[in-house]
């Protein structure tokens, strides 16, 4: 099925510097221009030098596999930059997904400096804190020549069950979101980054991961209005450089069966360009994700319905084949006018227009010998302690379980993500999987007995959770140590609404993230060697409202 543009719609007119670039472009050249492209391996391989030079790509997509050093990435982002400009070329848009906390390509181990995320920045309760962050990153990021992040996350988690939105959201209070949002944006693109906002219209309230199936936002406008809204709004009214459209079905919205937000004219252009007056870039979540394949569409066929419904630049992320077939599939149908030449014009001047306005037309080299002054510094690394330190929320202590103390005998239960923090709890290590299987739970629980036996009101079990409304068999753990009437405190690593599923839990913390940042925070927390300070951003039902928070110990 053909699905054409909006009538009313007014097309973009640029600047009149644009439009003589744009003048002097072959259809290639701007069919390549909307093209962000990702691709395997840590140099300037050959097939992206040919995306580059001979299909014209405008942009790319940096993942973790991509990334080895702060040396070895700006020399790959500076052959790409220079493969670009030698073939006469507008400079390149680089850009990640930099999000901090759970999303996050560039790690620690790479010789970055890994932030703590959306929700918690939002659970220090500083609003600073987020725009904060998004310089340092923003500062780490252009020293290795990234010059755009698909970050913040402006979906307002309101769904305890979401398995891909959660922490990487502010808060499931859509003002806080835009607040934090807007400062996280302001951070990266005052110090020169382009800020993508996303998942638009919304991906906060879904219980289906659109990289595996098409979700479902069932709402009428008025929800949306006074909900998802409300964050892009706000990120729309202080110039955020683009917005990230999201593969859901929004039947409030677009009426056709399974066309996905992304593909549909109705919201990108009836909704964003004429009712919202958004006249940035618009750019797609990844096109070869599940949510789109499941629903028909193939990655060519996604990117040239997604150009058609109004999107600027089309995310292929992966294989170079299918990168090919969407441009050969985009310039079919602008030859034979199912795509209108204007409709792409349009799409390139934006992306011209926003190069522009962030000195990526003619792009300067990044110097290698800046990185160190730049890149995981003492004080990037500072900063990311003392926002981990700051969010950390103590939800229960009943009787007082924490502090902990030096004398007492610990039993620490670790997952994947915090495997080796006993040792810095000087405390006995028992190891699980995310899902424990039924021997581990059966020897943690043994050995919880025997060490209770042996040092009675000295002993003390902390267990690490994670993900536990998805991962149910950690309950068993949590009813095992309750029913033994054994002393435990259990910190939720990740998703904060584990407690969703534990009972008669006597104390809880919440830590939203484990970067290494968290991690060097936690135990001086657990230790009692300062108060409490973070605040819940989000709702548990039944349980918490949004910012609860215990004041000290």
């Amino acid at each position: 099925m053909t699905i054409t543009p909006a009538p009313t719609h007014v097309y973009f007119r640029p600047a009149s510097e644009i439009q003589s670039i744009l003048d002097q472009m072959s259809l290639d050249e701007k069919i390549g221009q909307v093209m962000v492209v990702g691709f395997e391996g840590t140099d300037l391989t050959p097939g992206i030098h040919e995306m580059i030079t001979r299909y014209h790509a405008g942009g790319i997509i940096l993942f973790a596999r991509n990334v080895q050093s702060p040396q070895q990435l700006a020399q790959l982002n500076n052959a790409m930059q220079k493969a670009a400009l030698d073939s006469g070329h507008p400079g390149l848009i680089i850009s990640i997904d930099q999000e901090g906390g759970r999303v996050a390509r560039l790690k620690e181990n790479q010789g970055f400096t890994e932030f703590p995320g959306a929700m918690a920045i939002a659970a220090t309760g500083k609003v600073e804190n987020a725009r904060v962050i998004a310089r340092s990153l923003a500062q780490e990021m252009k020293a290795v020549g990234i010059n755009a992040d698909f970050a913040p996350d402006l979906d307002v988690n309101n769904n305890p069950d979401n398995p891909v939105i959660n922490i990487r959201s502010f808060s499931s209070d859509p003002q806080m979101v835009a607040e934090y949002g807007v400062a996280y944006l302001e951070g990266l693109q005052e110090n020169g980054v382009m800020a993508f906002g996303k998942h638009f219209p919304g991906h906060g309230d879904t219980n289906i991961d659109s990289h595996v199936s098409l979700p479902v936002v069932p709402y009428d406008r008025a929800r949306l209005e006074t909900v998802e809204f409300v964050p892009f709004i706000a990120a729309m009214k202080a110039n955020v450089a683009g917005i990230m459209s999201a593969h859901i079905i929004f039947p409030a919205i677009e009426s056709t069966p399974n066309l996905a937000g992304t593909l549909s004219p109705k919201v990108m252009t009836t909704l964003l360009r004429d009712e919202l007056g958004y006249d940035g870039l618009l750019v797609t979540d990844s096109l070869e994700m599940g949510a789109l394949a499941t629903s028909g569409y193939s990655t060519a066929a996604a990117a040239a319905q997604a150009l058609l419904a109004g999107a600027d630049l089309l995310l292929l992320c992966h294989k170079q084949d299918e990168q090919i077939e969407a441009f050969n599939l985009i310039k079919s149908k602008i030859e034979k006018g199912e795509i209108p030449l204007e409709r792409l014009d349009e799409a390139v001047a934006r992306v011209l227009t926003a190069k522009a306005r962030f000195n990526i037309l003619s792009p300067e080299q990044v110097s290698e010998a800046l990185l160190a002054s730049s890149v995981f510094t003492p004080d990037n690394r500072q900063t990311a302690v003392e926002i981990a330190t700051q969010s950390i929320t103590l939800l229960k202590n009943e009787g007082n379980i924490l502090p902990l103390t030096p004398q007492q005998k610990i039993l620490v239960i670790e997952n994947p993500s915090v495997r080796g923090i006993s040792a810095v709890l000087n405390g006995t290590a028992a190891l699980i999987d995310e899902n424990p299987t039924r021997e581990q739970i059966s020897n943690i629980l043994s050995t919880a007995a025997a060490m209770q036996n042996m040092y009675g009101d000295d002993f003390v079990v902390v267990f690490f959770s994670i993900d536990a409304t998805l991962h149910r068999d950690q309950v068993k753990i949590v009813d095992g140590l309750a029913k033994s009437n054994i002393k435990f405190v259990v910190v939720a690593v990740r998703m904060p609404y584990d407690l969703l599923v534990f009972k008669n839990v006597p104390a809880y913390v919440v830590t939203c993230d484990t970067t290494p940042a968290m991690l060097s925070a936690l135990p001086g927390f657990l230790f009692g060697r300062y108060l409490p300070q973070g605040h819940l951003p989000v709702e548990i039902p039944d349980f918490f409202p949004v910012l609860s928070g215990m004041e000290e110990f």
